[in-house]
């Protein structure tokens, strides 16, 4: 036992992972019976489950069972999506919590900084997909929303000095051009607006890549065909705002489609983040009970850019 109380790296790490889970499924077959069983490690109540090791994004191992363990889904109904999100985080608090639990005296003071980090990052995400949830019940019970005259440039600059603490590998450039009037708006969701799209734009975009921001006052179809091209219908006069990013870009098929509730990607990007379509469902919901629509297109020098419209009243 005494190979196991040192510091070990990673790889060894795993390798005392492995050794516990074979003394928890057949002690009996265990070389040093004695060491295993008197092993404070041992007391882990595992009768029912069958114990597996898992990595996070980071490649840190943690402890993980069969009935938590993230499966692929075989049937992506809307139930079964939410399902899988859920329990998606849940799957890796536990773990983590479980790894600390059980193998504290094995793992290193900077491994069990970064199971908490992953902890806390898990929880986040746990909470945001519930406060999607909860908005989305809230959005669609309401019918109308309380407006005050409020200048979009400063909500845009509150919101991309917020986000740009917590990206710390994305740079947000944001622009504003000219003398933009109030709007009327609902502060609140708008800023929800800007953050889901922020937030997209910064998950869907290499790290060390930029995010562009701008609002352009537009007062009518020739103004917006001359700064945007031809885009869809929408109220004159009005601000536009555009959040563009350097990912890889949406197919054409799909650009109308990525607004619809529970709709997700199916690409090498969204498996590798998770989410189940709330985010740009709740966008369009708000942006659209403003009297503005919310589209978005394909930039030439790759990525995408996400627009929405205000009416100027």
């Amino acid at each position: 036992m005494t190979q196991w109380n040192q510091e070990p790296e990673t790889n060894d790490l795993n390798s005392v992972m492995r050794k516990l889970i074979r003394s928890k499924q057949n002690p009996t077959t265990a070389t040093h019976k004695d060491q295993i069983y008197n092993s404070p490690y041992y007391s882990w109540d595992v009768d029912n489950l069958m114990l597996r090791t898992l990595k996070d994004k980071d490649g840190i191992p943690i402890i993980s069972d069969a009935y938590t363990h993230e499966r692929k889904l075989d049937k992506p109904d809307e139930i079964s999506i939410l399902s899988h999100e859920l329990l998606s985080p849940l799957t890796l608090i536990k773990g983590y919590t479980a790894t600390l639990l059980h193998l504290s005296n094995v793992v290193t003071e900077e491994q069990k900084e970064r199971y908490l980090r992953g902890i806390e990052s898990a929880s986040n995400k746990l909470i945001r997909l519930l406060e999607n949830i909860r908005d989305l019940t809230q959005l669609e019970e309401t019918e109308n929303f309380t407006y005050q005259p409020t200048y979009l440039s400063d909500v845009m600059q509150k919101i991309v000095s917020e986000v740009q603490s917590q990206a710390t590998t994305h740079f947000i450039k944001f622009s504003r051009l000219g003398s933009l009037p109030k709007v009327n708006i609902n502060q609140q969701r708008i800023e929800q607006v800007i953050t889901n799209l922020l937030f997209n734009a910064i998950k869907y975009s290499p790290e060390g890549s930029d995010v562009e921001i701008e609002i352009n006052q537009v007062r009518n179809q020739s103004e917006m065909e001359k700064l945007f091209g031809n885009l869809p219908k929408i109220r004159f006069p009005c601000l536009i705002a555009s959040i563009s990013d350097s990912g890889i870009g949406i197919p054409d098929i799909e650009l109308e489609k990525i607004f619809n509730r529970f709709y997700r990607l199916d690409n090498s990007i969204t498996c590798k983040t998770h989410g189940f379509g709330f985010g740009l469902y709740i966008c369009k919901v708000i942006v659209e009970a403003h009297g503005g629509r919310i589209w978005a297109k394909n930039r030439a020098k790759g990525g995408s850019t996400f627009y929405f419209s205000l009416p100027l009243q």
